[in-house]
């Protein structure tokens, strides 16, 4: 174990995030991450004083992590903030190039897998949800208008909603992908969407 025993707190969590993205949280006990991880009990107590210290510190990575692959996303493709629908469209292609690579299924997303056990969670824990979602809901609001403030629409749109998609398709992709045991479902179901932006957006006349 590492000085300041962060080896063993990453190992805890990432071998805790994928039993219960496979078994969900009410369903992996304590034992299992022990055996999981190799460590003893003393130690896993050590670093988080019961299972929902566990599911806090879960969450809170999770969407460290989620965060920062939007803000990568974002960064990449600053380069087309002249043409905000370009930069939209590579936004997407971001992830679509991500998802393209995986080999299997993607083991999917934690955040579903605490909502539908939402009951047995803190109110703290739920607002890190709630507002990890809103992060993207608002991101994706503000490349929407961006792309308003050039381009007319060829349809009526709801921009909220609109940019509820994005995340709507990558959760509902999710778990097509884990069912039918296909990892391209994300990347294609995220074309579709790329698709449905070059068609919804026309240059202002």
């Amino acid at each position: 174990m590492g000085r300041d025993g962060k080896p063993t707190r990453d190992k805890i969590l990432t071998e805790s995030k994928a039993l219960v993205l496979d078994n969900g949280f009410s369903g992996t006990s304590i034992d299992q991450i022990l055996e999981r991880t190799s460590i003893t009990k003393g130690a896993f107590f050590y670093h988080f004083k019961s299972k929902n210290d566990l599911a806090l510190a879960l969450i809170q990575e999770h969407a460290r992590e989620d965060k920062a692959e939007m803000d990568r996303a974002l960064e990449k493709t600053e380069f087309f903030r002249d043409d905000p629908l370009k930069r939209l469209l590579q936004f997407v292609q971001e992830f679509i190039d991500t998802m393209s690579s995986l080999q299997k299924p993607y083991p999917g997303c934690l955040y579903a897998s605490f909502i539908y056990e939402a009951q047995n969670f803190s109110q703290e824990i739920n607002n890190y949800i709630c507002d990890s979602i809103s992060i993207w809901r608002d991101t994706l609001k503000i490349l929407l208008h961006d792309v308003l403030r050039e381009y007319d629409t060829r349809l009526d749109v709801d921009i909220e909603s609109l940019a509820d998609l994005f995340k709507v398709i990558f959760e509902g992709a999710f778990i097509v992908s884990k069912a039918l045991d296909e990892p391209d479902v994300i990347a294609k179901q995220l074309i579709h969407l790329k698709n449905y932006f070059e068609l919804v957006f026309e240059s202002k006349k």
